[in-house]
């Protein structure tokens, strides 16, 4: 598939391309609202002892699925996405709950705010030089630092650095497992993790 100038600048800006464009061998191909999150949703209040109205954030939340399985188990969320297009088209009960924004410059709340944080597949979208200072912030915003969950994707061997870092062009950061549990260590974060590797 040839991709033109277009295509990828929009892909690489988290655009329609990146989300729904079904014909691109990467990316989400068709992300739409299928309640695939329910389940796993049910799961993790479990898992983590979560109460109605706990604070709960999703840091590249995306359009925002698995965040209205939490609302519609009454726990008060909030969303952060640096993508326009998926807050434009985000589902209809938590758009509102999704903010636009760089977590690279910060997290815009107070210290302890948040009884859960979760960020799926984005810790490799920060840039390298930044991933201390994001995982310190995560640390700083949670109120219990056991209650926090990443899933991060990465490879399992040395040869295929190079295809994870071809895999997906929003990568800027492309560790291998045992690089990203000594980042974790060396911040000091406490939480739960799954690394899921894509080769």
């Amino acid at each position: 598939l040839k991709i033109n100038k277009d295509i990828y600048k929009d892909y690489k800006n988290f655009g329609k391309n990146y989300f729904d464009n079904s014909k691109l061998p990467t990316g989400y191909g068709k992300y739409i609202y299928d309640e695939r999150f329910k389940s796993s949703a049910k799961k993790i209040v479990k898992y983590f002892n979560l109460k109605k109205n706990s604070k709960v954030l999703e840091i590249g939340c995306a359009k925002g699925y698995l965040l209205v399985e939490f609302f519609k188990i009454k726990l008060d969320v909030f969303g952060i996405d640096v993508s326009k297009y998926a807050k434009k088209n985000a589902h209809k009960l938590i758009k509102k709950k999704i903010r636009l924004l760089n977590v690279e410059n910060g997290l815009p709340f107070e210290n302890n705010f948040f009884d859960f944080i979760i960020a799926k597949d984005f810790l490799p979208h920060v840039s390298i030089n930044k991933i201390d200072f994001v995982i310190k912030e995560i640390n700083r915003v949670v109120k219990n630092k056991r209650n926090i969950f990443l899933e991060i994707q990465s490879f399992k061997y040395k040869s295929d650095f190079k295809k994870f870092k071809n895999f997906d062009i929003t990568h800027k950061s492309c560790y291998s497992k045992k690089e990203w549990i000594n980042t974790l260590n060396k911040t000091n974060y406490a939480g739960s993790y799954n690394i899921k590797h894509l080769f």
